[in-house]
C-alpha cells in the first residue's frame, strides 16, 4: 500500500536514523503526540495499609490508553504505517484538595513506506499496519526497527503496564534508627512488579488476541522503572512500570526479511 508523502514533516529522528529508514523506503510523516490527564481521587480516599492503590494504577492504565490512541489517531490521519521511537512521559501531580492527578504524554515519529523511494527489491513489500488498520507503535529506534525487519519480525504495539503500592507509615516506624532491611518496602516492590507484569500480558493479549495474524510472539527492548514518592502528609508510595515493544512475525512474502538472519554486533564505546 502506498501512502501519501507529506511536503513538510517534523520529526525527532537523528540524521543516522533518517538515513537508515530511507534506505528501506520509509520516510517520516511528522511528530505525533497524544496526552491525557486523569484524576485518581484524593489521598483521603486511600486506605492506610500496605496494598495496591488501585485508583492510581487504574488512572495510569486509562491515561496511557487514551494518550496512545490519540497518538495513533494522528499517525492514521497522516497516512502513516506506524510510529517509531515512541517515548512515554509520566508525571504525578497533587492538586488542591489532595486530588491526585496522573499526566501521561506519548510522542514519537510517524513513518510511512514510499515504494518510489525504496530499493527495487522492496517495492512490493506489504504494509506493516495491523489487521485492524491501525498503525503499529514501537519504542524502538529507527536502527533497531530496521534490524527487526531484517531478522523477520515486525513491531505491532507498545506494551506498558504499571502498579502503584501504598505503604502503611506505621509499619515503617519500627525501622527508625535500625540497620536492617525494610521488609514491607521490599515486599511492596516485589508485589508491584509481579502485578504489573501480569497486567501487561493481560492487556497485550486483550488488544491482540492469540491466534490472530498480529498475535505477539514476545516483547523486545523492555525497560523497567521503580520509583518511590510521597511527603510527610501522605503515605509513601512505590511504583513499578514496564514498557517494551510487542513483536510478531513478518509477513511470509515480505522482501525486507534478510536471506540469512543478521548476527548481532558487539559495540564497545571508546569514550568510557
Amino acid at each position: 500500500m502506498k501512502t501519501r508523502r507529506p511536503e513538510h514533516s517534523l520529526s525527532e529522528l537523528s540524521v543516522t536514523e533518517f538515513l537508515t529508514l530511507s534506505r528501506m523506503g520509509f520516510y517520516p510523516h511528522g511528530l505525533v503526540i497524544g496526552s491525557s490527564l486523569y484524576e485518581a481521587g484524593t489521598q483521603y480516599d486511600w486506605v492506610v495499609a500496605t496494598a495496591e492503590v488501585k485508583s492510581l494504577s487504574d488512572a495510569m492504565r486509562k491515561a496511557r490508553g487514551l494518550a496512545m490512541k490519540r497518538m495513533r489517531d494522528q499517525a492514521l490521519e497522516m497516512g502513516a504505517e506506524g510510529v517509531v521511537d515512541v517515548r512515554l512521559e509520566l508525571e504525578h501531580h497533587l492538586w488542591r484538595g489532595a486530588r491526585q492527578v496522573v499526566k501521561l504524554v506519548a510522542m514519537g515519529t510517524a513513518v510511512g513506506f514510499d515504494a518510489d523511494l525504496a530499493p527495487e527489491a522492496f517495492r512490493d513489500a506489504p504494509s506493516l499496519r495491523l489487521a485492524s488498520g491501525w498503525p503499529f507503535t514501537s519504542d524502538l529506534t529507527a536502527t533497531d526497527f530496521v534490524a527487526l525487519l531484517r531478522a523477520g519480525y515486525r513491531p505491532v504495539t507498545l506494551a506498558m503496564s504499571s502498579c502503584v503500592y501504598g505503604l502503611d507509615p506505621r509499619e515503617l516506624r519500627q525501622y527508625r534508627g535500625q540497620d536492617a532491611e525494610v521488609l514491607s518496602l521490599t515486599q511492596a516492590f516485589f508485589d508491584a512488579r509481579e502485578t504489573a507484569m501480569d497486567r501487561l500480558q493481560q492487556d497485550l493479549f486483550s488488544e491482540l488476541p492469540r491466534g490472530t495474524v498480529d498475535e505477539p510472539l514476545g516483547i523486545v527492548g523492555m525497560t523497567v522503572g521503580e520509583a518511590t514518592y510521597g511527603d510527610r502528609q501522605s503515605a509513601p508510595l512505590v511504583e513499578f512500570t514496564a514498557v517494551g515493544t510487542a513483536v510478531a512475525l513478518l509477513h511470509g512474502q515480505d522482501p525486507r526479511r534478510a536471506a540469512t538472519r543478521p548476527r548481532p554486533e558487539v559495540v564497545v564505546p571508546l569514550d568510557r
